[in-house]
């Protein structure tokens, strides 16, 4: 991805807005991002900061990021340092990828005091730096010693900048920038501190490659997602290639949209993909068990064939020779059959063996009918969870977990403080009228079970594993009907289908199964409407915080 030192650089402009602003709030999203909340103007910023391999940037967000109940230690400390503190500046250092934070404040004995928020934006290297006034480190996301670039990224050390080399092309103009004597791409890269070979090979694709690439650093941002010539997704401040070329309105915009999803996905499928394997371990041993199941089913349907066999040894009590078999007239058939027989016993005893046999097959396939049925429903029970999983957030992934532990699946965690939390549904208000929506198991049954009214509407997707949507209303008009349909459908195993058949009755009509998981309810009087999902119109509705 193109988050170069010149795209920063382009970023710190829009930044600046922030400057003067209170930081208000610190929240953590997944193990290494974190968002700041900035009043600034008389409005609030919500600022991103990944530090993840994969995502890292810095930018304003838009987006609703699910924060743990528990946040780690990092989290706190910032929250006792800079909550309160007021930005005094922000700049980038030289034309690296590092942005750094002034803020000013006091401490906790009411001293004016600075303070540095540094972010490194560096990959797979970045990280997140606490200092004092003295640049003295005060905590760091990710603890290092001593590095093969000479620092150390402990407490209590001394937090210094990496060493630069390479020219700053903002503090150039362009005959200084002529008179490097840059031939190549690569020459640029190498001379130039922030340059990403894609900006190098976009300023030679004209004659004057060292004048078309200072007009392109010092032009206003056009921020843009193109296509690469490799027909990968690609972004940077303008845009580097026409092909699919999509245009933004701000920089942290962009970053907002392009990262988002890939980035939410990433979270949750770290957090839970022990969980998916867990689950989907569960069903193949299931699936195995019911094998095995079937072929003991199928051997002891010939129950009655050992009774007949112990009847007929019976009919021959005189029969002294002890051979291992004997063919003996099967009145039931009118046919000689051929008996085994154990050489060890005489005929009567061998009779006992084979009623015994009948009985213990008998007994077995009331059994086997018992173990059938709890395989297939627990199957069925964690399908369900796998389709939950598919688009649960972090949040939601935490609380599927939970319930595998409450019902003995996975073992909990040593001296885990057992505080009973709230499940965390979602609220939408439609029609100035509050839609609940559950995601998983445990929000379905506190929604339906303890928090709707026997009044309330419920909403299930027909014949499949989904939400139960809860509409708080008395009447139900067309638009909420249709809304309500839609997220239930949305958020079920049937979303990617047309038409999707969804139920609606009173939260009254309502039952749990007896003898089932509470995940598990009929319900009577309902009506079914066909609904195809709008995204457009669920990403409008307005969500209750």
């Amino acid at each position: 991805m193109s988050f170069d030192g010149v795209f920063l650089h382009k970023l710190i402009e829009e930044l600046n807005l922030l400057k003067t602003g209170r930081v208000t709030k610190v929240l953590e999203s997944g193990d290494t991002d974190f968002i700041l909340t900035i009043r600034s103007n008389h409005q609030n910023y919500a600022v991103m900061i990944s530090l993840s391999s994969d995502f890292a940037r810095i930018h304003l967000t838009n987006k609703t990021y699910d924060s743990p109940t528990n946040p780690k230690s990092l989290t706190m400390l910032l929250r006792k340092h800079i909550e309160g503190f007021f930005i005094e500046d922000i700049y980038q250092y030289k034309n690296d990828r590092i942005v750094v934070f002034k803020l000013a404040g006091y401490n906790e004995m009411r001293d004016f005091t600075h303070k540095y928020l540094i972010c490194e934006i560096m990959g797979r290297y970045s990280n997140l730096i606490l200092t004092d006034e003295n640049y003295k480190i005060l905590e760091v996301l990710k603890h290092t010693g001593v590095t093969e670039f000479g620092r150390t990224m402990l407490p209590n050390a001394i937090y210094q900048f990496p060493g630069i080399s390479k020219l700053n092309p903002f503090a150039l103009s362009l005959k200084e920038l002529e008179d490097l004597k840059i031939e190549s791409p690569k020459e640029i890269c190498n001379k130039l501190e922030g340059v990403s070979i894609a900006l190098a090979n976009y300023a030679f694709t004209k004659e004057q490659a060292i004048s078309h690439f200072y007009d392109v650093l010092h032009q206003s941002a056009s921020p843009s997602i193109f296509t690469t010539s490799q027909g990968k997704k690609d972004f940077y401040y303008f845009p580097l290639s026409s092909s699919d070329n999509e245009t933004y309105p701000s920089l942290s915009k962009l970053l907002d949209d392009y990262y988002y999803q890939a980035d939410n996905q990433s979270k949750i499928k770290l957090k839970t993909n022990d969980l998916v394997s867990f689950i989907q371990r569960q069903i193949h041993k299931n699936e195995k068990k019911i094998k095995k199941l079937t072929a003991e089913a199928l051997e002891a349907s010939h129950a009655e064939d050992y009774k007949i066999k112990g009847e007929l040894l019976l009919s021959y009590p005189n029969l002294k020779a002890k051979e291992s078999k004997v063919s003996i007239f099967n009145y039931y058939t009118n046919q000689e059959e051929v008996i085994d027989l154990d050489i060890k016993y005489d005929v009567i005893t061998n009779s006992q063996k084979y009623y015994k046999k009948y009985q213990k097959t008998k007994t077995a396939i009331h059994y086997i009918e018992e173990q059938l049925k709890l395989a297939e429903s627990e199957i069925e029970y964690f399908q369900i969870l796998l389709d939950q999983l598919k688009c649960a957030s972090i949040n939601d992934a935490i609380e599927i977990r939970q319930e595998l532990i409450e019902n003995k699946y996975l073992l909990e965690v040593a001296n885990k403080p057992k505080k009973k939390i709230k499940p965390n549904y979602i609220t939408y208000i439609v029609d100035d009228t509050l839609i609940y929506v559950g995601k998983n198991n445990l929000q379905n049954e506190y929604l339906t079970h303890k928090l709707a009214k026997s009044t309330d509407y419920w909403f299930h997707v027909q014949n499949a594993s989904g939400s139960h949507v809860i509409v708080c209303a008395n009447d139900l008009t067309e638009n909420l009907c249709r809304t309500a349909a839609m997220l239930a459908a949305n958020y079920s195993s049937l979303n990617e289908s047309s038409s999707i058949p969804v139920d609606y009755t009173l939260v009254r009509n309502i039952k749990k199964i007896p003898g089932k998981r509470n995940c598990f309810v009929t319900y009577t009087k309902q009506k079914t409407i066909y609904i195809d999902i709008d995204k457009k119109i669920l990403d409008n509705l307005k969500v209750k915080k």
